[in-house]
């Protein structure tokens, strides 16, 4: 019997520019991250928001089925590969 995998999510370049960008706008510390993370606009698989380590991974993946990781790094947000 075979069974089928459930789809992912697939975002563009241009999706993940536009979470980078809302994210540079609206969750500017660890602190808002938990607030962003918390509206349905963006499925995440994981948030970690804390004063040291501040990052998303997205529930879906990019067009090569890479994981997408969003990052605060000094202050700007970036994707980790």
């Amino acid at each position: 019997m075979e069974t089928s995998r459930p789809s992912r999510t697939v975002h563009s370049e241009e999706e993940i520019a536009r979470i980078l960008l809302q994210l540079a706008t609206l969750a500017t510390d660890h602190e808002s991250l938990r607030s962003w993370g918390e509206t349905p606009d963006v499925p995440l698989e994981r948030l970690v928001a804390i004063e040291t380590l501040t990052y998303v991974r997205l529930a879906g993946r990019d067009a090569d089925g890479e994981p997408i990781v969003l990052m605060l790094l000094d202050g700007a947000w970036e994707r980790i590969f």
